[in-house]
Order: C-alpha cells, then sequence, then structure tokens
C-alpha cells in the first residue's frame, strides 16, 4: 500500500468528490485510501500549518487526522461536505496542538483580540487626500519584470506575509484563496457568520498585498510606502470623505481598496458595480490596485506544495495499521461470539 502513496500529488483535492471519497474510506480498498491520501494530504497540511508553524508537528497533525477520519467515518452525518469535515478535524487537533505547546491563543480568543484589527481600514488612510484620492499610489510589485522579481520569489513572499498574519485571518485566507473553498464552506469550517467571513479575508488579503509591497520596495531600491506618505505634501484640511461610498456619489480611491474584493468576486449590487466601474474607467491606479490584488490571488492559488512521498508513505502505513489492528480485533469478536 505505502508503493501505492508514491507518485504526484493533488493539491487541491477538488477532484475526488464526497462520494468517491466516502467510497475509497468505507471500501477498506488500500489502493482507493491511498490515492484518496494522496490527494487530500497536500490540503490537510497547508489548513494543519496555518496554526502550526513546526512542520513535524503539522505532519502529526494530518496523520492524526487520518486516523481520525477513519474510525470515526460512522459519525459523519452528512450535514457538511466530508471535505469540510475532515478539515475541520484537522483544525481542531492543530488548534489543541498549538495550545497545549503554548505557541498559539485558544481560536475564541484570538477572535477577540483581533476585533479591534479588524476595524482598521484596507490601506493606511494617510494615503489619501480628504477627498479620498490616493496622495502615496500603490507600488506596482505586480508588473516588475522577471529579471527583477522571480514567481519563485513572489510565491515565497506571498508565502512569508500569509505566514505573519494573526492566525483567523492566516486560517480563512488559506482556506479561501489557498485550497479554493468557497465561501459558504469557510464560514461553516470555522464557525463564522458570513459577513464576518468576508471581512477576515478582506482584511487577510490587504494585509498580504502590504506585506510585498513593502518587502518590494526594500529590496528593489524604491521608497517605502510608509516613508512616502509621511513625506506626502498635504492638502488644504477639509471633511474627509468618507470610507463607504453613500449611493449618490461616485466612488473614490479610499473607498475602492474596501470593495476590491467584493467586487472581483462579484457580489456587488449592480449600482455600486457600476460606480465602481465607473471609477476604474478614469483611475489608472485603482485599475492596477485592482490588478494587484488579482494578481495576489493567482499567486496565492500555486502555494500548496506537493507532500514528499515518505511523508505519504508515513500516512499510508500508519491507515494500514490501523486497518489490519481493527480487522484483527472484528476477528477475536467473531470469534468469541460464535459468528463466523
Amino acid at each position: 500500500m505505502a508503493e501505492e502513496a508514491a507518485g504526484a500529488t493533488s493539491p487541491s483535492g477538488h477532484d475526488w468528490p464526497d462520494s468517491a471519497a466516502l467510497a475509497a474510506l468505507r471500501s477498506g480498498d488500500e489502493q482507493a485510501m491511498a490515492a484518496l491520501v494522496r490527494a487530500w494530504s497536500p490540503m490537510m497540511l497547508r489548513m494543519a500549518r496555518a496554526q502550526l508553524s513546526d512542520a513535524g508537528s503539522a505532519d502529526d497533525v494530518v496523520q492524526d487526522a487520518w486516523l481520525v477520519v477513519l474510525n470515526g467515518l460512522d459519525r459523519f452525518e452528512g450535514r457538511s461536505m466530508l471535505r469540510t469535515w475532515v478539515l475541520g478535524i484537522v483544525m481542531n487537533l492543530a488548534r489543541r496542538t498549538a495550545t497545549k505547546d503554548r505557541r498559539a491563543l485558544p481560536f475564541s480568543a484570538t477572535w477577540r483580540a483581533e476585533r479591534d484589527e479588524l476595524r482598521q481600514p484596507a490601506v493606511d488612510p494617510s494615503r489619501f487626500g480628504a477627498d479620498g484620492r490616493w496622495i502615496v499610489p500603490p507600488l506596482r510589485w505586480d508588473i516588475l519584470p522577471e529579471h527583477a522579481v522571480s514567481a519563485a520569489e513572489l510565491r515565497r513572499v506571498v508565502d512569508d506575509a500569509i505566514t505573519e498574519l494573526p492566525v483567523r485571518q492566516r486560517a480563512v485566507i488559506t482556506a479561501r484563496d489557498v485550497l479554493g473553498l468557497p465561501g459558504d464552506e469557510v464560514a461553516a469550517l470555522f464557525g463564522l457568520s458570513e459577513a464576518n467571513q468576508r471581512v477576515l479575508l478582506h482584511r487577510a488579503r490587504s494585509r498580504t498585498r502590504a506585506g510585498i509591497e513593502h518587502y518590494m520596495s526594500s529590496t528593489h531600491s524604491q521608497q517605502a510606502p510608509e516613508a512616502a506618505a509621511a513625506a506626502a505634501p498635504r492638502p488644504p484640511a477639509r471633511r474627509a470623505r468618507p470610507a463607504t461610498p453613500k449611493p449618490d456619489q461616485p466612488v473614490v480611491c479610499r473607498q475602492l481598496v474596501e470593495l476590491v474584493d467584493d467586487y472581483l468576486q462579484r457580489q456587488l449590487d449592480l449600482a455600486t458595480r457600476q460606480r465602481v466601474e465607473a471609477h476604474l474607467s478614469v483611475c489608472e491606479t485603482c485599475a492596477g490596485y485592482v490588478t494587484q490584488v488579482q494578481r495576489l490571488l493567482d499567486v496565492t492559488g500555486q502555494l500548496i506544495d506537493a507532500v514528499p512521498d515518505t511523508t505519504l508513505q508515513r500516512f499510508v502505513a500508519a491507515l494500514r495499521a490501523d486497518h489490519v489492528r481493527h480487522a484483527s480485533r472484528d476477528t477475536v469478536l467473531r470469534r468469541s461470539t460464535g459468528r463466523t
């Protein structure tokens, strides 16, 4: 069975519908289970690492999760997707490990700690004038030439920026943008409302984009956005435009950066979407910002790594040993009760 675990993995696991995954787990067929381990272990490991910084601990969590899944399959009632149920097991085991090792606060505590941070704007308000337009525009790292920043370097920078996020933002962006799970599934996985899930994702993307911008400004000899904002001439004082556009007013740059995720996910009402598109048609800077966020999503979706064969073989061997142990126990029970 370990030999069957070798070979290419399917990083996203989306090519295994619930019916096929359930059939593989319930059949006891070693080759089918090995194939499922190959397909789902990458996303399970990525989810564990969203909570744990130690790779060895994350491996242990995923191995334990597979055993919990196999032994607890009778408790799966089908009220959620099987993938959501499995990832929930991974997250619970990872949280327990992180809390036990004092490397992280319980998830509920981190939510309370992050409430104030979630109220902060996506972009430092000092980069906008009182009229809501850019004073210090975003650094266009997305259009730097390949010889200046390679695709591999950009993936590493994005990965590092996600690692530095607060735990809930890191978990949500991992589930949504790295694993590609839909919003309703992510909300169910973490016990969030749809609105809170969207806010966490928006803040996570904003902070990740800002992390990339800061890195690129420091490594490619360009002025850091924070320094540029401090040095920028300030316009005459006037009442600042609100961060949320009013129905009878056009969208301005400061409002656009708060709407960009809903715009890209087509979650804006028609009137607001039309006003966003009207603004993008005349503001090259904001059009570039939207392109940059889309580029970030493209890069983030490439962050699932294939699991080494040795790790896959370890997972499969553990499942096989557990299967043999349970089969032997069932045989003893049948003999003791006179059943054949």
